[in-house]
């Protein structure tokens, strides 16, 4: 790995390659930008150490990267986790379980480059167990056949256009944003996570 980190690139190739003009041209955007940046280059059988710059192309990293794209507003709201019903009600009192408390943090959809495909996962909490999930973007996955583990909703998907596909109806349908312009992102080269 260089002194210089990658992932600077990889967020310039974002900006420059991704179209946020539209819904249509970002999804179409994103498909071709998934499989040539994020997704790892795929090395020869010959070849040994880090692929040549013809095969990335100059400045992206070779062994991918991770896309986190945020919602511009939080989603969960006090009420929507207020306890219902008398035995929740009462095990809150008895304090068997803790309250369930919003995240101020701003829900996303992190898109992981891997050999094998693009791994889109949605994360339920943060890091400090606050819900950026509520239960009605929770019952919106469940019902367009999304399964949670470990409080992370998540699939593995084998090509860049039908992640963008399904990537796109979740910032619309679940994070309800209006316009990929509102979207904020962060990208990370994976040579630069160590």
């Amino acid at each position: 790995m260089s002194e210089i980190s990658l992932s600077h690139a990889l967020s310039q190739a974002f900006e420059d390659r991704v179209d946020l003009g539209s819904w249509a041209g970002f999804t179409a955007s994103l498909a071709r930008f998934l499989e040539q940046v994020c997704m790892p280059a795929p090395r020869p059988a010959t070849q040994r150490g880090d692929a040549p710059d013809s095969v990335t192309g100059p400045g992206i990293d070779p062994s991918g990267g991770t896309l986190l794209l945020t919602a511009p507003t939080t989603m969960v709201k006090p009420e929507e986790l207020a306890p219902k019903g008398r035995w929740a009600q009462l095990l809150l009192q008895l304090r068997l379980t803790a309250p369930l408390v919003p995240s101020p943090e701003l829900p996303g959809v992190v898109l992981v480059g891997r050999s094998d495909g693009i791994e889109v996962s949605l994360p339920e909490l943060d890091a400090r167990g606050r819900v950026l999930l509520g239960p009605t973007e929770r019952r919106i996955l469940g019902a367009i056949g999304w399964e949670e583990s470990g409080h992370v909703f998540t699939r593995l998907l084998s090509d860049g256009d039908e992640t963008a596909d399904l990537v796109t109806r979740i910032l619309i349908e679940v994070l309800e944003v209006a316009h990929p312009a509102d979207l904020d992102f962060l990208l990370r080269a994976h040579s630069d996570v160590s």
